[in-house]
């Protein structure tokens, strides 16, 4: 049920915006990096259309935060892809070319994605994409996380010793998450508290569904749903 971290020498998590990361496993981020993993966060998008229209002092703002965000899990690099918001299905191809040109260059042992039943469009875009290169490329274990919406997980990684750098990392992201961080803290680390009961040791844990060898998506979307 737990994630073996010992196992993992390099990672890359992709962020379909920036916050991503922070609300969905930036407590693993910190435990990999602090092993001396080589790390790479990769935001795919501006997100300039937070509040639906375009705007590129959002976009300069979310940046900002990004950079800082990865700085403070301990990462040795941030990169921005530069994405129109709200637009990864429309670019889905070249999304695709250039993360297969980075995931080569790379090679990562795990990769971090959003999840295929993310509410959000741009996430469950970002999901697809993973899997496709997953398939592909065939050279490292693929881990959906939780950003909006739970997974049905196959493995569990123990923050509690994060926690409250996780908190502290969440309400960086003033911009990116309206003005008030410190909702979305209460409800991400209510939701990692939540996943003491499958381990029965009060406690924090951030989930995962990882995928170690091929699969379609529609195969991963039926167990993700329990079909």
């Amino acid at each position: 049920m737990f994630l073996d971290l010992s196992t993992i020498d390099s990672f890359v998590v992709l962020a379909t915006h920036p916050d991503d990361e922070a609300l969905g496993c930036s407590g693993t981020i910190m435990l990999l990096n602090e092993r001396g993993a080589d790390s790479l966060v990769v935001y795919l998008t501006r997100g300039e259309k937070l509040y639906g229209t375009s705007s590129p002092d959002i976009a300069a703002r979310r940046r900002q935060e990004a950079v800082r965000s990865s700085g403070m899990l301990g990462c040795k690099e941030a990169v921005f892809l530069d994405f129109p918001d709200g637009e990864t299905g429309r670019h889905r191809e070249d999304i695709y070319k250039r993360l297969y040109k980075l995931l080569e260059i790379s090679r990562p042992d795990i990769v971090f994605s959003p999840s295929p039943i993310d509410y959000h469009q741009d996430h469950t875009t970002t999901a697809e994409i993973a899997l496709k290169l997953f398939n592909r490329l065939k050279s490292f274990k693929l881990a959906f996380y939780e950003v909006y919406s739970t997974v049905r997980f196959s493995h569990l990684v123990d923050i509690a010793e994060k926690i409250d750098k996780k908190r502290e990392v969440i309400m960086n992201y003033q911009t990116s998450l309206y003005g008030k961080p410190g909702v979305y803290v209460h409800a991400t680390l209510g939701l990692n508290a939540q996943r003491s009961i499958f381990t029965q040791v009060k406690g924090y844990y951030e989930a995962f569904y990882v995928l170690k060898d091929s699969a379609g998506l529609d195969d991963v979307l039926a167990w993700l749903s329990y079909r």
